[in-house]
């Protein structure tokens, strides 16, 4: 949600975390209390229900596709099964201590539940809001969509260069800079900007950079495919091949890998 630039969602998953390690927190605190040990699965009699999908959750934290509403929609996902969970514990607890404990962690995970779904409604009509200012905001020929992409991109890669500590991917951040900066600059300027490209406002961190790689990629394919003379169709589809070339780069470096 950082990297999404949505601090006050994050704050949200944090609040809500910090909870949970807490909850895991007096789980330990019973079991010791109860047998002198901590928490032990091999004195599990019964199959625990499935609670959080670890692997889901992966694969959004490393998408490019992931969204506040996406996010919060797994949350409630997850909480409405932990309270399952623990309605399911509280239900075939034979010990009357374990049964109350139980029943006060499912209110708990119903009251998360109830608040990433109010998180998730405000999320929704944000996401709406921001889809419906960009369908209609003024549309630029593919050709110029890219080269405003590619202008507000290279301060941006410029300014990552200098943040980086990696030596080599300094280096290859300042060369990608001034390949977008000599690419804009050989497109002719439009007659009339229509304000700021999405992600150009951001501060300059991954996930502005790569909003607008993404972007100047789409508008080198929209202007590859209505090239009708192969000289133009062959240097797009180059332009469009550097720059998915960029967005692996900075894919790489947003996992760190």
């Amino acid at each position: 949600m950082r990297a999404l630039d949505l601090p006050e969602v994050a704050a949200v998953f944090e609040h809500l975390a910090a909870e949970e390690r807490g909850h895991a927190d007096q789980v330990e605190g019973w079991a010791r209390s109860a047998t002198g040990a901590p928490p032990d699965s091999a004195w599990l009699r019964w199959q625990p229900p499935e609670t959080f999908d670890e692997e889901a959750a992966r694969a959004m934290g490393s998408s490019n596709l992931a969204s506040a509403y996406r996010a919060l929609s797994m949350a409630v996902r997850n909480e409405e099964r932990a309270f399952a969970l623990w309605t399911y514990i509280a239900a075939q607890a034979e010990d009357p201590a374990i049964q109350a404990a139980a029943e006060r962690m499912a209110g708990e995970e119903l009251r998360h539940a109830a608040l990433f779904r109010r998180e998730r409604r405000r999320a929704f009509h944000a996401e709406r809001q921001a889809m419906m200012a960009e369908e209609r905001r003024p549309r630029l020929p593919p050709a110029e969509e890219a080269a405003r992409a590619e202008r507000a991109l290279a301060p941006l890669l410029a300014a990552l260069a200098e943040a980086e500590p990696a030596a080599d991917r300094a280096a290859e951040l300042r060369r990608l800079a001034m390949a977008a900066a000599a690419t804009a600059a050989e497109a002719p300027a439009p007659d009339a900007e229509t304000g700021p490209v999405p992600g150009s406002e951001a501060p300059a961190d991954l996930a502005g950079a790569l909003r607008l790689a993404e972007r100047a990629v789409e508008a080198y394919l929209d202007a590859a495919d209505a090239a009708r003379e192969e000289e133009a169709l062959r240097h797009l589809q180059s332009l469009a091949e550097q720059a998915i070339a960029r967005i692996a780069l900075l894919r790489q470096m947003a996992g760190r890998g």
